[in-house]
């Protein structure tokens, strides 16, 4: 039996979506996201996806919290400085 992957999650909504869903988030809301640095189901059907933002290299960052449930995005927090690894800001 081989352990689960993250192509398991795509199930419902699938992580495909759930970025996408961030992404769009991030552009609607005046972000320029340059990557996805990552996407961690923090909690059944609750993600965080940690998009790193313009211009490449600066270390800012918006962590999204996104409920797959609802299929709605529930808080976002931009992060200045930090190189996109770290713990999320307070």
């Amino acid at each position: 039996m081989r352990p689960e992957t993250p192509n398991t999650v795509q199930n419902e909504l699938g992580y495909t979506d759930v970025i996408r869903y961030g992404e769009e988030y991030a552009a609607s809301s005046g972000y320029d996201v340059v990557e996805v640095s990552e996407a961690v189901e923090t909690r059944p059907n609750y993600w965080r996806i940690r998009f790193g933002l313009a211009p490449r290299g600066s270390g800012k960052v918006l962590d999204v919290e996104f409920d797959e449930a609802q299929r709605k995005v529930v808080g976002s927090t931009e992060v200045s400085g930090g190189t996109g690894r770290g713990p999320l800001a307070p």
